[in-house]
């Protein structure tokens, strides 16, 4: 697949650059003067806002003619299959072939001290957390997380500090490398966070995605630190065999790291942190819900395996600012809030449901606009945990299954029948339906006090951007 090119590479082509990491490691390429291009089947905010503000050309649909001239290397995405015509031209030139967690591993690992944030949820908001406790406390972090964090310009950054902070995916790396990211980044901090099955596209069980973990759980040295959710069954056993020092956080006081007095509020969330049940200090935090509690405790405890002392460290979280699509506001008008919340696997969904449920004041509906997505959220045999998951809103519009093709009827998951099943639960149901169809719905049907989220891994149709345009209103 040719030669790695000798140093940095000054010429680099991204198959598949909308993806939220590929696209902030071409920034931080084009940041450091590299010739940066790409493509992919379609790009959406935040990462083609990433690469509009970077100046970064990106070409649509595929095709061969787009790495005319010839790039010095090529950064192949995970979503990219043998038969993609710019692939093909690719490997039929022998150009240099890399995987984006091979460009993290070549050029970002070296000499420094790698934190590495895992698990199936809770990733890309526990690696942002990290990476601003580091650059609160002036300790100027590198960083690659796989969202736009909101203490930075970009998702990744190359800096003068001694940590890298990587958000360690377990999604399979390239076509010619099917193993998962997480084991290019060589970590002497990593977090494992809960684990459940994931990626029904390349795991065929839950004991195959434990396997993924257990090897990530591995490649800890003896003198680094384990740092896992202590409330997890899977992770808590999958730590037993670790070689290095563990840490275990959770919300309950018996845990190494653990809160007392955890209360939400308008700005977030309030909680004590307790070292072995001691307590350290009050932490303010600006996204609600016993889950970010528990990606806080996550990020503090990898940051003092760093030497960033609690007493330090959990004031600075105050200054964190969620990640882009992370309960985000898109705006608030005559009473009726909307969210944008990246949504991935039902677990995500109950948590994201059963936080927004207690902001919902009397007389209010929350609503619930899912995107069946993901390579798990469009399989039928999601479904039942999906539905459950759902049952927790008010009002729900389903979309139609993304590129349903790719599946047969009895794989596909039938938004029709999950709807009808919600419906019989009390739920007032409805799917499917086109963006444009639930966009027509809200704005007339919206009453004063309700909370809508919109949740999706993808761009929706455009709909966040399209009712702030038509609610107005304010987003901060």
């Amino acid at each position: 697949m040719g030669r790695w090119p000798a140093s940095w590479p000054s010429n680099v082509y991204f198959i598949g650059i909308g993806g939220v990491a590929m696209s902030a490691m071409a920034v931080l390429l084009s940041s450091r003067g590299a010739r940066v291009r790409g493509s992919d089947r379609a790009v959406y905010p935040p990462a083609s806002d990433a690469l509009a503000a970077a100046g970064i050309a990106v070409a649509t649909p595929f095709d061969g003619s787009h790495l005319d001239p010839a790039p010095e290397l090529v950064v192949v995405g995970n979503a990219i299959s043998r038969g993609n015509p710019e692939l093909e031209l690719a490997l039929d030139r022998g150009m240099p072939l890399c995987s984006m967690a091979e460009l993290i591993e070549r050029l970002l690992v070296p000499g420094r001290r790698v934190s590495v944030v895992a698990g199936t949820h809770g990733k890309t908001t526990t690696a942002s957390m990290l990476a601003a406790l580091h650059d609160a406390a002036g300790r100027e972090p590198s960083f690659v997380i796989g969202g736009l964090p909101g203490n930075f310009a970009s998702g990744a950054r190359l800096a003068g500090g001694d940590d890298l902070i990587v958000e360690g995916d377990e999604y399979d790396t390239a076509f010619f490398d099917k193993g998962p990211k997480f084991l290019h980044y060589w970590p002497r901090i990593a977090v494992l966070g809960g684990v459940e099955f994931d990626h029904a596209d390349i795991y065929r069980d839950l004991a195959a995605v434990e396997r993924a973990f257990a090897l990530f759980v591995r490649l800890v040295p003896a003198s680094g630190t384990l740092v896992v959710d202590g409330e997890d069954e899977i992770a808590r056993r999958l730590s037993e065999n670790a070689p290095a020092r563990v840490v275990r956080v959770g919300l309950e006081e018996k845990l190494d790291l653990s809160v007392r007095e955890r209360r939400d509020d308008a700005g977030g969330q309030r909680f004590v942190v307790l070292d072995r049940g001691r307590p350290v200090a009050e932490a303010q935090l600006a996204l609600p819900g016993p889950h970010n509690a528990k990606n806080a405790l996550a990020a503090l405890a990898a940051a003092r395996a760093a030497g960033l002392a609690l007493e330090t460290a959990v004031p600075l979280l105050s200054r964190f600012r969620p990640p882009r699509r992370r309960l985000e506001l898109v705006t608030a008008r005559d009473g009726v809030i909307v969210y944008d919340d990246f949504a991935h696997h039902p677990t995500a969904i109950a948590h994201t449901l059963a936080t927004l449920r207690a902001q919902v004041p009397t007389g209010g509906r929350l609503i619930a606009c899912v995107e069946p997505r993901s390579n798990t959220m469009v399989r039928s045999l999601i479904a039942s945990r999906l539905e459950r998951a759902l049952a927790g809103a008010d009002r729900v519009f389903i979309g139609p299954v993304d590129r349903p093709e790719r599946f047969s009827v009895e794989q596909r998951l039938d938004v029709a029948a999950l709807a009808a099943r919600l419906r019989e639960r009390g739920t007032d149901a409805h799917g499917p339906c086109e963006p444009a169809e639930i966009l027509a719905r809200l704005l007339a049907e919206r009453l004063a006090g309700d909370r809508i989220v919109l949740m999706s891994n993808g761009g929706f149709g455009g709909l966040a951007a399209s009712l702030r345009e038509r609610l107005g209103g304010s987003a901060s």
